[in-house]
């Protein structure tokens, strides 16, 4: 089966027919359609022929081509920065209710700044226990967010190197190619200035004969 190109696949460019495959269908629906009926282009045939066609999937490493040429600022525009809330949603972590660490904080702006460390803790734990809250639920409460916190910083750490190693391998590849062409066109400068000076020597020859043989002209 004929292999389509990156771009067939994405939907950016159709399949040309060739004049071959019209000519050849053209001559099908004369043999297939009596005089009269009206004769069906050689581009709709291709577009609704029940054929069965083997699925062909984009190849990973064929995406990771594609996407290398998509812009890269867009591409970071396009990721947002996670709200605290939102980090704990998607890892299933409680932000309200009594067994949550913030009833603690809310416990905390609630009682006068000038009161002593000791003196706040100790109230604080007062109301804490008179509201039937166990404090190891709420320590349990404080791990799972620092575990999640915690998760959810390498995830990004990870993704955010790996966008920026990326990112920076293509600007090598890329300054190894503008490497290239420079090089290249220092090697086309040269050759034609060769071939001019060749051409120019030839010319000069040619002239000073027919300046010899033919003075007047």
């Amino acid at each position: 089966m004929e292999r389509r190109s990156i771009l067939e696949k994405l939907g950016l460019v159709e399949k040309i027919v060739s004049e071959a495959v019209v000519k050849e269908q053209d001559a099908e629906d004369s043999e297939q359609h009596p005089a009269g009926t009206e004769k069906i282009k050689a581009v709709d045939y291709v577009k609704n022929a029940d054929i069965q066609v083997e699925s062909e999937e984009m190849t990973a490493e064929e995406q990771k081509v594609f996407n290398k040429h998509d812009d890269p600022v867009a591409a970071v525009r396009n990721k947002k920065l996670m709200k605290i809330n939102e980090i704990y949603n998607n890892y299933n972590i409680n932000t309200e209710g009594i067994n949550s660490l913030s009833i603690v904080e809310s416990f905390q702006k609630a009682l006068p700044d000038y009161l002593p460390a000791d003196v706040k803790r100790q109230s604080v734990l007062n109301i804490i226990t008179s509201s039937d809250v166990k404090i190891g639920n709420l320590v349990k409460d404080g791990g799972d967010k620092l575990k999640c916190l915690k998760a959810f910083s390498q995830s990004f750490s990870d993704e955010s190197n790996n966008v920026i190693s990326d990112f920076e391998n293509e600007i090598q590849k890329l300054n190894q190619q503008i490497s290239s062409f420079k090089t290249a066109i220092e090697n086309m400068r040269k050759l034609q200035t060769e071939q001019e000076f060749i051409l120019k020597y030839e010319m000069e020859k040619i002239n000073s004969i027919l300046q010899f043989i033919s003075p007047e002209n």
